[in-house]
Order: C-alpha cells, then sequence, then structure tokens
C-alpha cells in the first residue's frame, strides 16, 4: 500500500515538473525564404486554396440564396475548349466561373433581362475573388447555367454574352 502512495507522488512530482515547465516556452518562427520563386505545383495549390476559400466565403454570406458556383484556374486554356465556349475565348492563364441556377434566378427571362441578371449575379461573386483576379474583364471568364446545367450565357473580355450568338 505504501508502495503505490510513492510510485503516486513520484509520477505526479514529475508530471507537474513537466507542466511548470511548458508555459516558458517560445512560439517558433518558422523561416521562409521570400527569394526562392515558388513551384508551379506550389503556385497552383495557392491558386486552388484561395479559390475554394472565396467559393465557401460567397456561400456563407450570400447563404439564403446564392447560386452554384465553382472557381477554377485554367493554367492552359483546357476549361474553354472542354466548356464549348466559342473559338474567339481564351481562358488560359484566367479564372473559370461557373454558375448553375438552383435558385430559379434565370428562368422565365428574355434575353436583355437574362443579360443583366447575368451581371447583377457575376459582380458580387467577383468580390470574394478581386485580391486574386485583380481586373474582372481580363482575369474571369465566366459561363452560366440553367437548373438543368444547360448553357445560357457567357461572359469574356469585359462583355456579357448569350449563349449561341
Amino acid at each position: 500500500m505504501r508502495g503505490r502512495g510513492l510510485l503516486a507522488v513520484f509520477l505526479l512530482a514529475v508530471g507537474l515538473c513537466f507542466i511548470s515547465v511548458s508555459g516558458y516556452g517560445e512560439v517558433k518562427q518558422w523561416k521562409y525564404d521570400y527569394k526562392a520563386k515558388p513551384s508551379y505545383m506550389d503556385f497552383l495549390l495557392y491558386m486552388n486554396f484561395v479559390l475554394l476559400e472565396a467559393r465557401v466565403n460567397y456561400m456563407m454570406r450570400n447563404s439564403p440564396n446564392f447560386l452554384y458556383v465553382s472557381f477554377y484556374y485554367d493554367p492552359d486554356g483546357s476549361f474553354g475548349k472542354d466548356e464549348g465556349f466559342p473559338k474567339k475565348v481564351d481562358t488560359e492563364g484566367k479564372i473559370f466561373v461557373s454558375v448553375i441556377d438552383n435558385k430559379g434566378a434565370f428562368s422565365d427571362k428574355s434575353g436583355v433581362v437574362l443579360l443583366k441578371q447575368f451581371k447583377m449575379i457575376l459582380e458580387p461573386i467577383y468580390s470574394f475573388m478581386h485580391h486574386v483576379a485583380t481586373d474582372m474583364d481580363n482575369d474571369v471568364v465566366a459561363k452560366f447555367h440553367s437548373g438543368d446545367e444547360i448553357p445560357l450565357g457567357y461572359f469574356y473580355q469585359g462583355e456579357y454574352h448569350l449563349w449561341g450568338e
């Protein structure tokens, strides 16, 4: 019985020694070489993280009425080819925004009204990624879809277009 008590006192003393010392620690400073150029993979990971954060912020701040959006950085122009844009649309080095109407915002609208609706939707979306895409007209290409993912229009070089024009 006495052996167990001594063991408990010993373990408690040792534990208190470690606890009291832990309060005197230092915050470890990480050193980063700012002169070193980041790799291409680091750049892509950074862009994906920033665009994911912009998407989450857009959805959280517009929670009752946000549209389904996706942001992608297109380093080689493959989204322009894969998404079926007209040949004049170049998405290389731009941020591609896909907007899908999950709230019925685009339904039963004519051409001119639909283009105004695209503008009213894309500008608030852009405000969440303006620190990455500094010029909306040159850095962003957007595609607008109906709820059934039928293409309705697109944004390219500062102009809104209906799909098929």
